[in-house]
């Protein structure tokens, strides 16, 4: 509680107010990152396979933390006595693993002649790695229950829209209708967690 009583000024109150703040967007927020990185990885994913086959992951160069996931997600899967597929490797790996494929190193392995068909229209790079990277960090924040508060919250919620825009409209629209993220962003602190 200590970053919440620091930004309450000392008073409790106040800081329990900006815990279940934090509480309400940290929920908020899982929706509109999960359309965002299930779409980003099934969409890299497609692409990927149509250019080197369904285990992909197998022929294209990847960092040793990115075998170390790849092997991860199949350990996964043999523990879950589940076959070790395309599909269930891809859904057992995580946002990060998807993001690093963006990477500079990656620029002409991946990108040049795969990746940047995910994107309509296609943006550079290094920005699309940029604005991924910080949603990545949003959502560890998030899933190691730590404090969003202190982040543009309205901006992240604009970058997943912008981000699956590009990616899938279809999706954006679904993401953008249902998402809670404005409707919480707009309560009064006042109305939050009446102690």
């Amino acid at each position: 509680m200590a970053t919440y009583i620091r930004l309450a000024r000392g008073s409790e109150e106040r800081a329990l107010r900006l815990y279940v703040r934090n509480m309400a967007l940290a929920s908020a927020f899982l929706g509109p990152i999960q359309g965002l990185e299930v779409t980003l990885r099934n969409t890299a994913h497609t692409l990927l396979s149509d250019q080197h086959g369904d285990d992909w992951y197998e022929a294209v160069s990847l960092t040793v933390g990115q075998r170390q996931a790849i092997d991860s997600a199949k350990q996964a899967l043999r523990r879950e006595g589940k076959t070790e597929t395309p599909n269930g490797i891809v859904a057992a790996t995580n946002f990060g693993f998807w993001v690093g494929l963006f990477t500079k190193r990656n620029d002409s392995s991946l990108w040049r002649p795969v990746l940047h068909r995910a994107f309509n229209p296609v943006p550079a790079r290094a920005g699309t790695y940029d604005q991924l990277d910080r949603l990545r960090t949003l959502r560890n924040r998030i899933a190691h229950h730590e404090p969003i508060i202190r982040r543009n919250l309205r901006h992240d919620h604009d970058r997943i829209l912008r981000l699956l825009e590009m990616l899938s409209p279809e999706v954006a629209k679904w993401v953008r209708h249902h998402s809670r993220v404005p409707e919480v962003l707009a309560t009064p602190l006042s109305q939050l967690g009446q102690f």
